[in-house]
Order: C-alpha cells, then sequence, then structure tokens
C-alpha cells in the first residue's frame, strides 16, 4: 500500500495556536472615543463578529453598526450597549440591520441609513460576514450552494468596498482620523480538506483582494 504524504501547508507555520485574549492587547488599553464602526455578520455571540463588536464597545467607540443575513437581536444591542458601560465607557449608539452584502440593493439601503445615523461619518470597516457550504464531496454538491459561498465571501465584500470606502475616505479628509477597511479571511485559506473548496478557496481570494 502507498503512503500518502503530507505536505505542510500556510497553517501549518504557526506552532503554537492561541485561543483566548490576554491583557496586553486588552481593548480597554483604546480610546476609540469619537469612532464610527460597522461590523459585518455580528448576530451570534459565539461569533468573531460579535466578539470584534464587543471589543470596540470596550474600546470606547462612539457609534457601532452591526448588521446579518438574519438580523441583529435587541437582546445584542443591548449587550454592547453594556459592554461600554462595564468599562466605563460611554454608551455607544448601536444599530442593527437585517442585509444581505450579496445584494447591491440590500447593502445600499444599509448605506443611506448609516449616512444619516451616523452623520455620514464612518471610520472603521469590518467585513466579517461569511458563508460556508456544507461538507460535501465535490460532485455530490449542489451548484447553487457551492457558488453562494462566492456571492456572500467575495462579491458581498466588494459590495462592502464599494458602497462605504467612499464615506470613509470623505471622513478622513475631514477629520484625519481613523481609515481602517478589515477583511476576515480564515485558516481554511491556509490548509486543505475534502469538500469545503469553495469556502476555502474564496477565503484565499479575500486575501489576495485585500
Amino acid at each position: 500500500m502507498a503512503t500518502v504524504r503530507t505536505l505542510p501547508v500556510g497553517a501549518d507555520f504557526i506552532l503554537t495556536h492561541h485561543a483566548k485574549s490576554y491583557d496586553y492587547i486588552s481593548p480597554s488599553k483604546l480610546d476609540l472615543t469619537g469612532q464610527h464602526v460597522l461590523i459585518t455578520g455580528a448576530a451570534h455571540e459565539d461569533g468573531v463578529g460579535y466578539a470584534t463588536a464587543t471589543a470596540f464597545a470596550r474600546a470606547g467607540a462612539s457609534r457601532i453598526a452591526c448588521c446579518d443575513l438574519h438580523g441583529i437581536s435587541d437582546d445584542i444591542i443591548t449587550k454592547l450597549k453594556s459592554a461600554a458601560t462595564l468599562a466605563n465607557r460611554d454608551e455607544p449608539l448601536v444599530l442593527g440591520y437585517e442585509v444581505d452584502i450579496s445584494s447591491q440593493e440590500s447593502v445600499k439601503a444599509m448605506y443611506n441609513s448609516i449616512a444619516e445615523e451616523f452623520s455620514g461619518r464612518l471610520d472603521i470597516l469590518v467585513n466579517n460576514a461569511a458563508h460556508m457550504e456544507p461538507y460535501k464531496p465535490f460532485l455530490e454538491s449542489d451548484p447553487d450552494i457551492y457558488w453562494r459561498t462566492w456571492e456572500v465571501n467575495i462579491r458581498g465584500l466588494f459590495n462592502m468596498a464599494r458602497a462605504f470606502l467612499p464615506m470613509q475616505l470623505s471622513s478622513y479628509s475631514k477629520s484625519r482620523s481613523s481609515c481602517i477597511m478589515m477583511n476576515v479571511s480564515s485558516s481554511g485559506a491556509l490548509s486543505v480538506h475534502p469538500g469545503s473548496g469553495s469556502y476555502r478557496s474564496s477565503k484565499l481570494a479575500v486575501l489576495r483582494w485585500t
């Protein structure tokens, strides 16, 4: 029987993987007072988007908008406000939106609302929302579901950047504050696993696009 040799991939280059934060990078050490932030894919308390929004709240961001395909619950909004006050920050304005980032029309509707609520200012955009197709052999996969991953992970990122980057650049030209766009990829971009080719290739594309 032939021996299958596993080649090292990008995810193997890091010897120690960390799953917990530490005090040196605590958001409480930052002061983002006056900053306006938008995070996509922030509906779930166990997700990266919610954790990111919580960190911005603890760092003192004054206005935080969160969106998700499934909307943002009142409970999430309340917890983000509490995260700020528990960190001895002023309570921020927190907005929640139900948005399909793969749809230009859906993104445009959110843009119009945020432009009004944020007085035309956006300092930081975190493109976190993503989709992963079910694990299946390629020939058993549904083409529409397979391609949906790219529609969200790549076209969605494109739609968000096209809509909000002009607002960010305009904000920076006026205030000389932050002008940051963070595109969240995944360790899946640097590893291989049968049955998830669409997700992993799309996340690699995020790295190359960024």
